[in-house]
């Protein structure tokens, strides 16, 4: 075995690390919220469990003699109502961050925590880089920042921790460019201009891995090298097949979450991190 690994939330991203851990010879725990998916854990990891970790009863003997653990949580539902945010990320988060800080534990423990590079918000599609200071105009991005500061502050001598922000994720299941050509000739309320993040599931998943390898320490951005406005985008991915474009706003709805950064990638290749898929354009490179 190459050791023990956990992954908190084994939905789209977290089933995958899971898999791919397992593979290499990691004997995995895995959890869920509920009794319903127990059976489909079976599949994916040695230990299945249910851990729901906003609850004053949750079990956290889970994280026992663990050697890496990825935090891989997100709302229950499509919806982007604050209450589902905050039941994830201002309660479920920080109660596992407490429990990580005050369980006893007989190794060093690297803990990875998913997040999103849409936190920088509206940067007017500047390049941005970790060292800029997220957007917290919007109550989402600071629940989401809030969240990866808990899980910074558990940096000791045994814990090493670090945040990945994730761009907008495609992959198997996830076809976002087939997506995008469905709304070809189509009013889409979204402004056009903006220039978004993305990353490859494959990515995500060798990003928790080389993260853990390394045992990295601190914020960085885990997303590919595109950086054009959805309609950029929009019109080379209609253009390959003939298609008329996506009509989008020029304008933000009111209220409308803001998401318009270059967000670099740099911090990561430096550490030595490659991409295996470049960007959603490009053909998606063979395992």
């Amino acid at each position: 075995m190459s050791g023990r690994f956990g992954v908190v939330g084994c939905g789209y991203v977290g089933s995958a690390v899971a898999l791919h851990l397992r593979a290499q010879g990691y004997e995995l725990t895995g959890t869920t919220t509920g009794p319903a998916r127990l059976a489909e854990l079976c599949d994916l990891v040695d230990h299945p469990r249910i851990l729901r970790a906003g609850d004053s009863a949750a079990d956290f003997s889970v994280f026992d003699d663990l050697d890496g653990v990825l935090i891989a949580m997100a709302p229950t539902t499509a919806s982007y109502e604050e209450d589902q945010y905050r039941a994830v990320y201002g309660e479920a988060v920080p109660a596992i961050v407490k429990a990580l800080r005050e369980r006893p534990r007989q190794r060093p423990l690297h803990v990875s925590y998913l997040s999103s590079a849409g936190v920088y918000g509206d940067q007017c599609g500047a390049v941005t880089t970790e060292l800029s200071s997220p957007d917290l105009s919007n109550s989402t991005n600071e629940l989401l920042v809030q969240a990866e500061n808990a899980v910074l502050g558990l940096n000791t001598p045994s814990i090493q921790t670090c945040v990945l922000r994730l761009g907008g994720i495609y992959g198997p299941g996830k076809d976002i460019p087939s997506f995008i050509r469905s709304a070809s000739g189509q009013q889409v309320a979204k402004n056009g201009n903006h220039i978004n993040a993305w990353v490859h599931l494959e990515d995500i998943v060798r990003g928790v891995e080389f993260a853990l390898q390394r045992r990295l320490q601190g914020i960085y951005n885990l997303v590919d090298d595109l950086q054009l406005s959805r309609r950029e985008l929009s019109n080379a991915l209609c253009d390959e097949e003939g298609l008329p474009p996506v009509i989008w706003d020029n304008h933000d709805r009111p209220g409308a979450r803001v998401f318009n950064a270059r967000v670099s990638n740099a911090r990561l290749l430096q550490m030595g991190f490659s991409l295996r898929t470049r960007s959603m354009l490009e053909p998606v490179a063979a395992c």
